[in-house]
């Protein structure tokens, strides 16, 4: 029988870096250091690139493929069992999503490793993911605005896998003697991270923001002054404190608590 000791890390606290996860930079960091893919976001056509992590011969085998599938499906039946040519061709296009999947799972754990390592703080946003990537067609009696563009967006933020990257600089940031805290999302974005004021229409677009503030007049990448201002809550007492020491037990059911018997 083999044991082995982990040595516990020597706490730190600095430095700081507040991170705002986004689609145009992936991970934008409050002192500049920001963290990208290393390759376009987005097609020359300004819409999502979902297969940004294969190279331009593996998404051209990757659409040959899925158009041979939707040829050879369009003359199956109701009812009728897949062909093993379909199936061929599906397994394929799987084996391709698989590459791109463990390449950004890869770029998550280098990035988030050298970020545990390189800041004893790190501090994200709140964000309830299911409900920023629900659909927006709405109803037939009220549909939706923007469906097609809403989509798009949906899919970006799926791809990045946010709660992942999350989780992983949890563990990591323990692990070297760091800490993640979390702070509430609404208007980091409108913010201004220089004086302070949350003025309509400051930002631009998805990646200006021009502060409106007369007195002010700050611009900058919109990311960068989110991560700054993510930043500024946990310095101000905003973080928020996770529930601690309930051990979630599971239990026949039926039977309750013993607190309740």
């Amino acid at each position: 029988r083999v044991q082995s000791l982990d040595t516990v890390p020597e706490p730190r606290t600095s430095p700081e870096a507040g991170i705002d996860a986004g689609v145009n930079i992936p991970l934008a960091l409050s002192d500049g250091n920001h963290q990208d893919h290393g390759r376009p976001a987005r097609l020359p056509n300004g819409t999502a690139d979902r297969d940004k992590w294969l190279n331009p011969d593996e998404k051209a085998k990757l659409l040959r493929l899925e158009q041979r599938a939707a040829h050879r499906k369009s003359f199956r039946k109701r009812g009728e069992k897949t062909s093993r040519r379909l199936q061929n061709t599906y397994d394929r296009i799987k084996r391709l999503r698989a590459t791109a999947t463990r390449r950004a799972t890869d770029w998550q754990h280098r990035t988030t490793t050298e970020l545990a390592r390189t800041y004893g703080v790190i501090v994200v946003e709140e964000l309830d993911i299911p409900n920023m990537v629900k659909s927006a067609r709405g109803t037939i009696a009220n549909p939706g605005k923007n469906v097609a563009q809403k989509s798009g967006l949906n899919r970006s933020i799926s791809q990045e896998a946010w709660g992942r990257t999350v989780t992983m600089l949890t563990y990591k940031t323990a692990r070297h003697g760091g800490t993640l805290h979390k702070v509430p999302a609404p208007n980091t974005s409108l913010r201004c991270s220089a004086c302070g004021f949350t003025t309509p229409g400051s930002r631009e677009d998805q990646a200006t923001f021009v502060c409106k503030n007369p007195d002010c007049g700050w611009s900058g990448n919109a990311d960068h002054n989110a991560a700054r201002n993510v930043l500024h809550l946990y310095r101000t007492g905003h973080a928020l404190v996770p529930a601690a020491g309930r051990a979630v037990v599971r239990r026949t059911r039926g039977v309750k608590p013993a607190t309740a018997r």
